[in-house]
């Protein structure tokens, strides 16, 4: 039709000054990155909002905004490392994360033709939440060039059937508008609706001076979510301190824990340094282990009361982002440890006898000076006789 083609010639003249300008203002142009801007991942779910350990269908779909038909097309999919496809199709190639790769990472070859102007869905299959997620993102991408698409030399073919594109009768409302910039990759946030707990416990002692105590300490995951057991940056779990412990000046350590390290300090009116701090670090050396809802670390200490001051102590977290990103109640990252020490005046004994005290002698004072006044009395009635 004549009209159709005045339109269409409009718009290649049209495109060719915009792409004239682009050069003069960028330089030579790749032809994949004109050919970019109209071939985008157009269907994509914006947010779910899920729990750990759950999956989700997930859905896809491109849109040809090119004015040629492309024999083939290359979609990349970047996931979070506690993310992971459900599915696997065998014309994809699977990437795990590592110490290169950020992200796990999908990379299909979709052959088409894949014709200018038209949108095709895809079927992604579901995504599955690791048990120790927190929030992430899964980025799409698709491009016609190969080299945009490449994956590390550890990725391994999928297996099953065939991811294929399957054409759109129309344009439907969940479909997105065309974003501000053409290049960024279309992406799902996923939020973990529920959270993990992370927990110490509050540990009270009772004896009398000589006596030796147990205490049991715990670092407790409460649920109701997984979460990853490596709370450092080591490759694995060894010195990773999840637990610090400030005694009670009553309490001397007789027996602590092999994953628990005494930190010595100098202690006004003694002699020589003393200990009055433990760090303890979890026993785990796998990077993959997850502490799941109830597992726990168990540092098992025997006490000798050594005094009757009885100041409490304190078990706490470390205070790093580890600890706190996800957990659901930070009220129970630290925890009192108290002594009741039998027969021993407590400050609110001790604050009672002194009051006692000064008022006996309150007492004693004025019933003193009573007598001393009545004496004095009776020696001025005898001089006046």
């Amino acid at each position: 039709m004549p009209g159709g083609t005045t339109r269409t010639g409009g718009w290649r003249a049209g495109s060719a000054a915009l792409a004239a300008g682009l050069l003069l203002t960028l330089g030579t142009a790749h032809p994949a990155v004109a050919e970019e801007d109209g071939l985008r991942f157009d269907e994509a779910i914006e947010k779910i909002t899920t729990k750990a350990g759950s999956s989700y269908d997930l859905s896809g779909g491109i849109t040809n905004g090119t004015d040629r038909t492309l024999d083939t097309v290359y979609l990349r999919i970047d996931l979070d490392r506690s993310f992971s496809l459900t599915s696997e199709y065998r014309n994809c190639r699977y990437a795990t994360a590592d110490a290169t790769l950020r992200v796990n990472r999908v990379v299909c070859r979709l052959d088409g033709p894949v014709r200018p102007g038209r949108s095709y869905d895809l079927d992604l299959g579901g995504v599955l939440i690791g048990p120790a997620a927190r929030d992430g993102r899964i980025s799409y991408r698709v491009t016609a060039d190969r080299s945009d698409a490449a994956t590390p030399p550890s990725a391994r073919r999928g297996a099953g059937k065939v991811l294929e594109l399957m054409e759109r009768d129309r344009v439907e409302g969940r479909i997105r508008p065309e974003p501000a910039d053409p290049l960024a990759p279309a992406s799902t946030a996923v939020e973990i609706g529920t959270l993990h707990d992370l927990a110490v416990n509050a540990v009270a002692l009772r004896g009398k001076p000589g006596d030796l105590v147990k205490g049991d300490f715990f670092f407790v995951n409460n649920g109701p979510t997984s979460v990853g057991a490596v709370f450092d940056d080591e490759e694995d779990n060894e010195t990773a301190v999840v637990a610090r412990l400030t005694l009670p000046p009553a309490l001397k350590v007789v027996k602590a824990p092999r994953n628990c390290q005494g930190e010595r300090s100098e202690a006004k009116g003694r002699s020589g340094p003393v200990v009055t701090r433990y760090a303890c670090w979890q026993q785990r050396t796998d990077k993959r282990s997850t502490m799941t809802p109830g597992q726990f670390e168990h540092f098992p200490f025997t006490f000798r009361i050594d005094g009757t001051d009885d100041t409490p102590g304190r078990i706490a977290m470390p205070d790093r982002r580890d600890f706190k990103d996800g957990d659901g109640d930070l009220s129970n990252n630290s925890a009192a440890i108290t002594v009741d020490i039998v027969g021993a005046p407590t400050a609110s004994s001790t604050v009672r006898a002194v009051g006692s005290l000064l008022a006996a002698v309150l007492a004693l004072g004025g019933g003193v000076l009573w007598l001393r006044r009545r004496a004095r009395a009776a020696r001025t009635a005898g001089g006046d006789r």
